[in-house]
């Protein structure tokens, strides 16, 4: 599963980020859907009814794939990733805005931001990268720099929640097993978009256990529900600081 060091490594290093994020269409091709649609139906349903003159707060903003789309309900952002040279990019996308902070973290730590600091929390494209004790981490993380009534919007892998316990067997089974567990949790045969295994049951579990209110977890949008994170099945979850 994707570690730290690896996500370090890809995201600062190795990937091109040719088009600052919006390489990814995959997800909207899936579904049948254009890019354009696809992501503004997303925005459309999670960010724009964020009141204007909010403390948000971006999690892993890759090169600001919806930094902007975040900035225009702010009074303040604040961005965490574990890659500077994301940060940098982000800097440069946002020109400067002095309402913009950066902050670079080593894994799932928000220690820069005080504690009931931030009204609405995103991350996307990031947690489905993570491992369980790293997203841990950053839902208690969330349960403390969250407002009370704060929310936070999170896409995370969604794999089938009775597959996780196939991982032990699996992992003994080389190849075939690696094409088993995706299969089971995902119902691909090949590419898992290197998700972690963690089900919208298990991240439910962990924000409870965090303090936060599982307010609604889905993986479409749009009026019809014509827009899927669907692809790898993923999972979008709204959460709340009681």
């Amino acid at each position: 599963m994707p570690s730290v060091e690896w996500n370090q490594r890809v995201w600062g290093e190795e990937h091109g980020w040719e088009h600052a994020g919006d390489e990814w269409r995959g997800m909207a091709d899936h579904c049948g859907a254009s890019y354009p649609a696809w992501k503004q139906g997303l925005v459309a349903t999670f960010i724009e009814p964020v009141p204007t003159g909010s403390r948000v707060l971006e999690i892993a903003p890759g090169h600001g794939r919806w930094s902007g789309y975040l900035l225009s309900r702010a009074e303040s952002l604040a961005l965490v990733d574990i890659a500077q040279p994301c940060l940098d990019a982000c800097r440069e996308r946002l020109d400067g805005d002095p309402r913009v902070s950066y902050h670079l973290t080593g894994g799932s730590s928000l220690a820069p931001l005080v504690d009931q600091s931030v009204d609405f929390a995103w991350s996307f494209d990031a947690f489905v990268h993570m491992d369980w004790p790293i997203i841990q981490g950053y839902l208690y993380e969330l349960a403390r720099v969250l407002t009370p009534g704060g929310t936070a919007v999170i896409h995370h892998a969604g794999q089938a929640d009775w597959a996780l316990s196939l991982a032990p067997v699996t992992r003994r089974l080389g190849r075939g097993g690696r094409v088993l567990q995706r299969w089971a949790g995902q119902r691909r045969l090949r590419d898992s978009g290197n998700r972690s295994p963690v089900s919208a049951r298990l991240l439910a579990q962990g924000a409870d256990q965090a303090g936060l209110r599982v307010l609604r977890q889905t993986d479409r949008w749009g009026a019809t529900g014509q827009f899927t994170v669907g692809k790898y099945r993923d999972c979008i979850s709204v959460l709340r600081r009681p």
